[in-house]
């Protein structure tokens, strides 16, 4: 007995299972990503002198959680996974549940944290003034909507473990249709500015919470949570933190990094600021293959796992190093050269675009070092090990960026210290990746055999 949508991974064609099960994960990223693309043309062409600025600061602080909230799925989704391909089905209920119940504890009072606390933070990560009431608003507004989307990403991600990735790419549809339409309404036909971007998004994440929830009520009865049914055991519960919490800090390194990387940026001026932001919108192209890839690795693997099928997980990521590579490394040779005529369809600022791509020639090129660092990240977490991620992350991504900018921009004002910071940690992070795989691997078939 299973669901219509869900997949078994521990069977079958690995490439074919592979790519069915990555390719909505990737469609539905694409589409959020053109979203985020459309709402940086109206905002930069409509949200006033300051707007691009605003959001461009707010985003990335809203970033931390966001990212904590995808991470801390991600290693959730690696117990889901594995209950899901030993066929455990009354366990994976009962996870659910537990699950659930803690994000709709947690959701409010994070989203209430957020509102208080944004004039605060912008202070400290020295917003420029002129930027600040913007930012302040923008920041504000989307708080309102953490718990939702905490709601959405352990949603997905748990469908996603299951095979199923056809809901979420459906709710990537409606999201980016909806937050499109209300930036045009808010933004362009209201004059609302940031502030107009913030509420779309906001909205827009109620409605998605609310279709997940009634999209995992309508599960197979065998295995779809409820909240006021049988739960687990303490100890449990704290095994599913453990799993969960070491992927979630993971991702909130990388993000705080990027906040404290960010006051060396704000220090360049809005221009740069701004700068920043487009270059993340078209990094975002090579990303999204590399995280979707990521992620359908990590399901695969967590259901072979649970089903003992270990060959089958070294074939898959061989094969995902392949497929990586060759998807981002000739769109790391050609955005570049296509970057002054990708940009313009964001601003015609000169100083803006001159920033954006400074950093695009700087750190594309390198970029399908770190699309194999997302396979191995992906395998690790799948093979049930989400610390050693999180330290390698912090290690790499976090502290050495930091200190990295720290110790060259005082010698060296310029803003390549922090393309170049990006750049080395790449190597730093494949050094520390591929002898942990190799042995975790090792372990697997020496336990098989």
């Amino acid at each position: 007995m299973t669901d219509a949508h869900t997949l078994h991974m521990e069977k079958g064609p690995i490439g074919s299972t592979l790519i069915r099960f990555a390719l909505p994960v990737l469609l539905a990223q694409l589409l959020q990503e053109v979203y985020n693309l459309s709402d940086c043309m109206v905002i930069g062409h409509f949200g006033g002198d300051y707007g691009l600025a605003a959001v461009s600061l707010s985003g990335l602080i809203l970033s931390v959680l966001i990212n904590f909230f995808v991470g801390f799925s991600s290693g959730i989704s690696v117990i889901t996974a594995e209950l899901f391909g030993s066929y455990d089905y009354p366990r994976l209920r009962k996870t659910l549940t537990a699950v659930f119940r803690l994000v709709l504890l947690t959701g409010a009072g994070i989203s209430l944290l957020g509102a208080v606390s944004a004039p605060h933070i912008l202070h400290l990560l020295r917003s420029p003034l002129s930027v600040y009431p913007h930012a302040v608003a923008y920041l504000r507004i989307c708080s309102a909507g953490m718990a939702a989307l905490l709601f959405y990403n352990i949603g997905t991600a748990v469908l996603r473990s299951l095979g199923d990735t056809k809901t979420p790419l459906l709710l990537s549809v409606i999201s980016v249709t909806l937050n499109l339409v209300l930036d045009i309404l808010f933004v362009i036909g209201f004059g609302m500015g940031a502030s107009g971007a913030a509420l779309a998004t906001m909205l827009s994440q109620w409605v998605l919470a609310a279709l997940i929830f009634l999209r995992l009520r309508g599960m197979d009865s065998a295995f779809s949570f409820r909240l006021l049914g049988e739960t687990l055991p303490a100890g449990e519960v704290l095994a599913i933190l453990k799993m969960g919490l070491p992927a979630g800090f993971q991702a909130l390194f990388m993000s705080i990094s990027s906040l404290l990387v960010q006051v060396n940026i704000n220090g360049f001026g809005p221009d740069a600021i701004a700068g920043m932001n487009l270059y993340a919108k078209v990094e975002g192209l090579l990303y999204l293959p590399t995280f979707s890839y990521g992620i359908a690795l990590t399901g695969f693997i967590g259901q072979n796992c649970g089903a003992g099928a270990f060959r089958r997980i070294r074939d898959a990521v061989r094969l995902s190093l392949k497929t990586v590579s060759a998807v981002i490394f000739p769109l790391s040779i050609l955005l570049p050269l296509l970057s002054p005529l990708i940009l313009r369809l964001f601003t015609a600022d000169a100083g803006i675009i001159y920033n954006a791509r400074e950093a695009i020639l700087f750190n594309l090129p390198f970029y399908t070092i770190y699309a194999v660092n997302q396979v191995y990240l992906g395998a690790i977490k799948g093979l049930g090990n989400t610390t050693y991620p999180m330290v390698c992350t912090l290690l790499c991504y976090s502290l050495f960026r930091v200190l990295w900018c720290r110790l060259l921009i005082p010698v060296f004002p310029t803003m390549r210290v922090v393309y170049l910071s990006y750049d080395v940690s790449f190597f730093l992070m494949l050094a520390l990746l591929v002898p942990k795989y190799n042995g975790l691997y090792a372990r697997l078939e020496k336990k098989a055999a």
